[in-house]
């Protein structure tokens, strides 16, 4: 025989105070409360729980916790790009910072279809906004931050900004409709409201683009991690825009060179882009477009000719 148990009118019984208590110990006992974000350290691993139950293997080599449904690296620990949480054993790396120096490298990214042109930020406080201008500031260069790898895979970067150092490139969602659901923008995750937010939300990929420059040196197309969307200078608008997610490249104007280079050991461990190509309005890469060119011809600063605004992004989000 089996025995069945009706629940139609069933009611729990009235807590009493040694129950609320143990109620409130079991809470505390896997309910962590979360540090925020660090410049060098991502605590939130974009994983979701319930109260208790993050995956065993985040903790890589160090300890992860659940707050209000999301999965947090301990005190002691910060979120790889595999979403497992680890120890100084695995750091946070700068590129091109050398055990000997403490230097930073920073990057600018010039368009590869319109080589006058590199991708900045801008430069109010209030503005979340990408562009892309002629004049190289602060606004304009960024360091590249790479997270543990893990369990192998692919290096993807925290892309942070010169002009405001705890304000990070990224994609993100709109809640609109395409062509406007996706958009670019450079917000801050330290001491802001972007502290708590999930590292896969927040890196950008190098991909190398299908096509090199003329002299040989490769162009990356920014990508970001958890999404298919493209950062590009498109042609006949006054915007950057991110491509919707239909896996193919945006042409030459999502095609970027780095400079200075990007170390040979990482550019050869980024991924190739190996969807599909471009096939309307995708330009060419400029035959003026190389790194001797870069680094010999001087920029005439346009501060405040802005030839691509992204969609505007509330001021709330470097609140």
């Amino acid at each position: 025989s089996s025995c069945k148990i009706s629940f139609k009118h069933w009611a729990p019984p009235a807590p009493t105070m040694a129950t609320k208590a143990l109620s409130v110990l079991a809470v505390f006992a896997w309910h962590v409360h979360a540090e925020p974000n660090a410049r060098m350290c991502i605590k939130n691993t974009g994983g979701s729980c319930t109260v208790s139950d993050c995956y065993t293997w985040r903790e890589a080599t160090g300890g992860v916790g659940c707050d209000s449904g999301r999965c947090f690296c301990d005190d002691t620990s910060c979120s790889g790009i595999d979403g497992g949480c680890y120890t100084e054993d695995q750091k946070y790396i700068e590129l091109g910072a050398s055990n000997t120096s403490t230097e930073t490298t920073w990057y600018t990214f010039t368009n590869a279809r319109w080589p006058d042109v590199v991708l900045r930020t801008a430069s109010l406080s209030t503005n979340a906004n990408l562009y892309a201008t002629g004049g190289i500031e602060d606004e304009s260069r960024f360091s590249l931050v790479l997270p543990p790898l893990g369990q192998g895979g692919e290096p993807s970067f925290l892309m942070y900004s010169k002009k405001w150092p705890d304000a990070v490139v990224h994609i993100f969602d709109t809640g609109k409709k395409s062509p406007a659901k996706y958009a670019p923008s450079c917000s801050y995750i330290v001491n802001s409201l972007g502290a708590s937010w999930p590292l896969p939300n927040i890196m950008m990929s190098l991909v190398v683009a299908p096509s090199a420059a003329v002299d040989g040196t490769p162009l990356v197309m920014l990508k970001a991690y958890w999404v298919q969307q493209y950062i590009y200078v498109g042609q006949g608008t006054t915007s950057i825009v991110s491509l919707p997610a239909l896996g193919q490249d945006p042409g030459a104007g999502g095609y970027w060179m780095v400079n200075p280079p990007l170390p040979a050991n990482i550019v050869k461990a980024l991924p190739k882009f190996n969807g599909m190509r471009c096939s309307t309005m995708c330009g060419e890469v400029s035959k003026d477009l190389s790194m001797t060119n870069i680094n010999a011809a001087p920029r005439a600063s346009l501060e405040g000719v802005v030839i691509a605004p992204i969609l505007a992004v509330l001021a709330w989000m470097r609140a």
